[in-house]
Parts: structure tokens; sequence; C-alpha cells
């Protein structure tokens, strides 16, 4: 079976199959995991991952089955369209990653980057129907949270520039193995599961890394791995031509709390 037409297939209480049709990021997944499985509906393993440059290249996360919350970032500029004649983008992505798949009993919030713009997240199911709406993120906020108990393919979308629709998928399934943390921000239990309270994503200007790393770190939230990147803009006056993505990480620490933390170093990043 072609990776590119690839189905995964959900076995539920015994007697009723799920398709998940990985439709329009199953290139993504493709293009970074290890797809395993066979024809008679048994689940396919996702392998996870949390590499920040596998999601730059693949716009695609994997979280384990040890993750408990995962926080997609809202980048700066993401909002305009591509080919404009003075690119504002910094990356070719809308969310930070765009698609994401996640193990059933995840839950999920956005964190909105997107300097000066307040966002309006709409989770719908593969039929079309929302189930979730976040009301308006401010700027430098988290959004409201949502847990995702049932397994299926979702589509998410928010509104940018005029004729720009900001959109993301979300895979909800069994995954069936941890993701190993580069960081030590995880407890191992049983010698071979390793719990993660929060997963979530960050990009900074480069040019000021070790002080942003450092805010990081002092507010009790660990930097798992990071990724430079040239970005699309190719310079700014007060963030320079390379931007880094972090992916951080938490343990035992109360989510309000991180969240807030990140809250005030978004604040003082000299995006525009």
């Amino acid at each position: 079976m072609k990776k590119s037409n690839l189905n995964l297939f959900y076995l539920l209480g015994g007697t009723m199959g799920l398709l998940f049709l990985l439709s329009s990021f199953t290139n993504n997944i493709s293009a970074q995991q290890n797809l395993t499985g066979n024809s008679n509906g048994t689940p396919i393993s996702l392998q996870p991952d949390i590499n920040a440059e596998n999601m730059f290249n693949t716009k695609t996360m994997t979280m384990g089955n040890n993750v408990k919350t995962l926080v997609i970032l809202i980048p700066d500029e993401g909002h305009h369209a591509a080919g404009e004649k003075n690119e504002a983008r910094f990356l070719d992505q809308h969310f930070i990653p765009d698609n994401v798949a996640i193990n059933t009993g995840t839950t999920l919030l956005w964190f909105n980057g997107d300097v000066g713009h307040d966002r309006t997240i709409d989770v719908k199911d593969n039929k079309g129907n929302s189930v979730f709406n976040t009301g308006k993120i401010i700027d430098s906020q988290p959004s409201q949270s949502f847990t995702f108990n049932t397994p299926g393919e979702f589509n998410y979308e928010a509104e940018g520039d005029p004729g720009v629709t900001m959109n993301g998928t979300i895979m909800v399934g069994n995954i069936g193995s941890p993701v190993a943390p580069s960081s030590s921000a995880a407890i191992t239990i049983n010698s071979n599961l390793s719990i993660i309270d929060t997963v979530g994503l960050l990009m900074v200007p480069t040019q000021d890394i070790d002080s942003y790393i450092q805010q990081i770190t002092d507010a009790g939230i660990t930097v798992d791995n990071t990724y430079d990147f040239k970005d699309l803009r190719g310079g700014q006056k007060g963030t320079g031509d390379t931007q880094t993505l972090i992916v951080w990480t938490t343990l035992n620490k109360d989510l309000n709390e991180t969240l807030s933390s990140l809250s005030g170093l978004s604040a003082s990043l000299p995006y525009s």
C-alpha cells in the first residue's frame, strides 16, 4: 500500500470499525513517520515525534500516548497569503504545526502569538459539524482547552486576512507508544513509559535565543529541542532573518502557571 494513499483503521468495541482518512496531511505524516499495520482493521501505529526540525519540514507532529496536553502555536503573521509581493509570513504554516496526531483523551489548546490580532478557531468533525469553538483568543494568550475523547479526524480553521482561511488537521486515535523526549522533563514509570504533562511550541528570534531559553527555563519550563530556520521575510528590524522553533515540555507544573509565563515572554518578543 502506498504511503500517500494510506488509510488509518481504528477498531472500536470489537464490532465497529472507524476509518481514519488521512486526506490532506497523509503526505506530511508519511514523510516523517513509520506507519505499520495490516488489512484486518487493527490500529496502525504512528511513531511519536516531537522534533522541531521534522515538524518544520512536514508541518506535522505526532504525540505519544503519554502526553496529556498539546499547545499549538498560532505564529506571528501566519494569517497572510502566500505569494505576496512583500512577504509578510515568517514560515509557510498557518499554525505550528498545521497537523497533529494525538492519542484519544489528549487535551488540546492554541496559543496566539500573532501580534495585534485576535483569532477564533472552530473545530469540526469529518462531517463538517462544529465540535468546539475557542471564542476570541487575544494575542499572547491561550485559548480555552478541549479534550478529544472521540477517535476520528477533525479539521480546524480561523479567518486570516481577507480571502485567507487558516486551517489545520487533528487526527485522534490509538497511538500505541509513548513519545521519547530529548530532555529530562519526564518521569519513567515501569521502566518504559514516560509521562509528559504538556508539549508546546514557540517561535522566537534566533539572535537572542540564549536570553529566551533562560527565561523559559527560569519559569520551570523545559526546552526539549529547537530548530533554526531562515524566515520567508528575509529579515526584519528587531528580529533578524533567522527564527528558532522551540519545543517545550512540562512535568508536574500547573498549566495555567506555564501559560502565564509564556504569555509574558510572547508579549515581549519583537514581532509586529
